[in-house]
C-alpha cells in the first residue's frame, strides 16, 4: 500500500484500508474502487490522504502501533464518553481505563516499534482520534522514559482526557476541530482546561496527578503557556509529555487552514522547540518512537526520482530503505529498484509528496 494525497487519487485505484468512523460506521470499504463521487466525498469530509493498493506497491504493509480493533475500540469509548459528558450523564471512566491498560500492553510488546501508521481523519472526528493519538504517544513517551504500570496507566488517563473541557465550548467556537479564532475565541478557548479540571474533579478514578496533568498541558517550559504560566519543572511531568504529543498531532493532523505538516517537518519543529516550548529530555524520549519518514510514504530524491519507503531502521532514520517509483525525468519504470540510502550515500530524499 502507499499513502498519497487525495489531491493525486485518480478514479480507477484501490483503497487498501477501509475509512471507519470513531462511531464503527464504514465510510468506504477495503479494496473499493475509487470514483469521482467518492474523491469529491473524502475532500467534503476534510480528508488529506488515502492509502491506497496498486501494483508496484501492494506488497507494502504499514501497522499500526496497536491492532486495528483496539484502536477501534479506543475511537468508540470516546465518543461515548464525550457524548455522555455533553448531555450530563454520569460518566464511568473504567472503560477508558480498561482501554488504556490494554494499549499499554500491547505497546509494551513491541517496544522497538516506530510510529508509521497516520490515522485518516474526518474533520468533525478530530476530537476523538486526537485523544486517542495523544494517548498513544504518550504512553510510548512514557515507556521511552522507564516509566512503571501505575505510571503509565495515569499517564494515559490523562492523555485521553486532557481535552474533555472543549465540550464547554459556546455554541460559537468549534469545539472538534479549531479554526482560525477571533481574540475573544482564542480567551475563551484557553479556559478550556478548567473546564476540564470541573469536569473530572470528583471522579473517584483520577488522582492529583492526573488532574494535574490534564490541567496543566498547555504549560510550556520557558512559561509562556497557560493557563497558570508554569515553567520548567514546576510543570506536571506527565503534562509536559502530553504537551509534546498534543503539538505533534495537531501539526500531522492539520487545520482547516493549514494543510498537515509531513512528519520529517513536525519532527524537526519539536526539535528547534525543545528547550524552549518542551522540555528537552522529553522531546529526545518522544522522537525515538516516531518513524521521521513513515512506511508508505511518497518522497522525492535529490535526483529528481520519486520513492515509496519500504522499510527504516531505527538507528538510521534519516536512510530508509525506498522503493523507485519513477524516473529522474518523472518517467514511469517498469522494474522494481530498491535502494538502501543508507549504502547510496549519493543520494538523500529533500521533500515528501
Amino acid at each position: 500500500m502507499r499513502r498519497i494525497l487525495l489531491d493525486n487519487i485518480q478514479p480507477g485505484m484501490y483503497l487498501s484500508r477501509a475509512l471507519i468512523a470513531p462511531d464503527g460506521a464504514v465510510l468506504l470499504h477495503e479494496g473499493i474502487e475509487m470514483k469521482e463521487r467518492y474523491i469529491n466525498y473524502l475532500r467534503e469530509q476534510g480528508i488529506e490522504y488515502l492509502y491506497i493498493d496498486e501494483p508496484k506497491t501492494e506488497d507494502i504493509v504499514v501497522e499500526d502501533v496497536i491492532n486495528p480493533k483496539l484502536r477501534q475500540q479506543a475511537l468508540q469509548t470516546t465518543v461515548e464518553i464525550i457524548n455522555n459528558f455533553q448531555v450530563g450523564k454520569g460518566v464511568d471512566l473504567s472503560k477508558v481505563k480498561s482501554i488504556v491498560s490494554d494499549m499499554i500492553n500491547q505497546l509494551g510488546q513491541k517496544r522497538e516499534i516506530m510510529v508509521h501508521f497516520i490515522d485518516i481523519r474526518r474533520k468533525q472526528d478530530y476530537m476523538f482520534t486526537h485523544a486517542v493519538n495523544t494517548c498513544l504517544l504518550s504512553v510510548m513517551t512514557g515507556i521511552a522514559m522507564g516509566y512503571n504500570d501505575t505510571q503509565l496507566e495515569e499517564l494515559g488517563l490523562a492523555a485521553m482526557l486532557h481535552d474533555i473541557g472543549k465540550i464547554k465550548f459556546s455554541p460559537n467556537l468549534s469545539q472538534r476541530y479549531p479554526r482560525r479564532l477571533t481574540e475573544a475565541e482564542k480567551e475563551e478557548y484557553r479556559q478550556h482546561p478548567f473546564y476540564t479540571l470541573e469536569l473530572l474533579k470528583d471522579n473517584p478514578l483520577l488522582n492529583t496527578n492526573i488532574l494535574n496533568a490534564c490541567f496543566q498541558h498547555h504549560e510550556r517550559w520557558n512559561g509562556s503557556g497557560y493557563p497558570m504560566g508554569l515553567e520548567g519543572d514546576v510543570i506536571n511531568e506527565y503534562a509536559q509529555i502530553i504537551s509534546v504529543a498534543d503539538a505533534y498531532d495537531r501539526l500531522i493532523s492539520g487545520l482547516p487552514h493549514r494543510k498537515p505538516t509531513p512528519v520529517y517537518y513536525a519532527a524537526a519543529i519539536l526539535k528547534k522547540a525543545a528547550g524552549q516550548y518542551f522540555n528537552p529530555l522529553i522531546v529526545d524520549n518522544f522522537i525515538k518512537n516516531i518513524a521521521i519518514y513513515p512506511i508508505g510514504t511518497t518522497v522525492k530524491l535529490n535526483n529528481n526520482q520519486t520513492a515509496v519507503i519500504l522499510d527504516v531502521d531505527k538507528e538510521n532514520k534519516q536512510t530508509p530503505i525506498v522503493r523507485i517509483m519513477s524516473g529522474e525525468d518523472s518517467s514511469k519504470i517498469n522494474q522494481l529498484i530498491e535502494l538502501d540510502l543508507k549504502k547510496n550515500p549519493e543520494l538523500f530524499i529533500v521533500d515528501f509528496e
